[in-house]
């Protein structure tokens, strides 16, 4: 990668041919569909990514890159170069990958271990895996660092047992960023941890929970003595407030990308996400 208008023409070059890429995987589905062609289509998109070296930036090149993409863009600005070229043209699918790619990646990323950093984050960019974040509880939600979900060593592994209410997309996650007490006879902002917990296992139970709308876009999540692995800890064990005070600074930063970012031209969901901005001008103009 030589410059600027090279990598110019690489994000073009990917985003006209994208959507052979996307159909080839799964049709477009239609309205509000939630099922797996949304997932196969979003995985097809974040494979593609990564694999035209386009899915890393701001990570290590061992991460964020194909192994064999050895002249990947790394030069000054590239994320903002790819911002530019890719406005209004980011399939809606990219939000499968929101919770992990704009938040529990770069977490993992800044406070992680190395071995959490080589198990997660090339996996998570190139789309293998989705996220979800378990933080709210039914008798925790403005006050989270209430929660009541605990977690206990048991020899090389976590128990879990608790339930996680307003969960997006925990129905199609494989993973979720956690938050649990681990040890209650502290102050109640000190005795957090996070964790990363598979979801699928015995022990985790997703249901959907329907909106007045119909649209069932959270989940209530009961966990019943799941298992995490010991070493499977973001940040320190007790220090789990810092991490997701870290986890949601990420999260304001997507939330507003998002707005911008995606090739929608109208909001079909039931108005939990940003609206677009083209759609926003034309509301004003109207």
């Amino acid at each position: 990668m030589s410059g600027v208008d090279d990598l110019r023409a690489l994000v073009r070059a990917f985003f006209d041919g994208l959507p052979t890429v996307m159909d080839a995987a799964a049709p477009p589905a239609g309205g509000d569909d939630d099922g797996p062609a949304i997932v196969a289509r979003a995985k097809a998109w974040r494979a593609a990514l990564f694999d035209a070296g386009l899915a890393g930036f701001g990570y290590p090149a061992e991460f964020g890159y194909p192994a064999d993409f050895g002249d990947a863009p790394d030069l000054p600005g590239a994320h903002g170069v790819f911002a530019e070229e890719s406005r209004g043209r980011v399939p809606p699918e990219d939000s499968v990958f929101g919770i992990g790619v704009g938040m529990a990646l770069p977490v993992i990323r800044d406070h992680g271990t190395p071995e959490l950093q080589q198990r997660f984050l090339r996996p998570g960019l190139r789309g293998e895996e989705v996220w979800c974040q378990l933080y709210s509880e039914p008798n925790a939600g403005s006050d989270l660092a209430s929660l009541a979900t605990r977690a206990e060593r048991d020899g090389d592994e976590w128990v879990v047992t608790g339930q996680k209410v307003w969960t997006s997309g925990a129905h199609r996650a494989d993973l979720a960023i956690l938050l649990a007490r681990t040890d209650a006879s502290l102050p109640k902002h000190r005795g957090i941890t996070m964790l990363v917990l598979p979801m699928r296992q015995p022990g985790v139970t997703v249901r959907p929970l329907r909106q007045m709308t119909g649209v069932a876009e959270f989940n209530e999540v009961f966990i019943d003595e799941a298992r995490v692995p010991a070493e499977w800890v973001v940040g320190d064990i007790n220090d789990g407030w810092r991490m997701a005070t870290a986890l949601l600074a990420h999260e304001r930063v997507a939330t507003g990308t998002a707005s911008v970012a995606g090739s929608r031209d109208e909001q079909r969901k039931a108005g939990r996400n940003p609206l677009p901005t083209k759609q926003l001008i034309a509301l004003a103009r109207h």
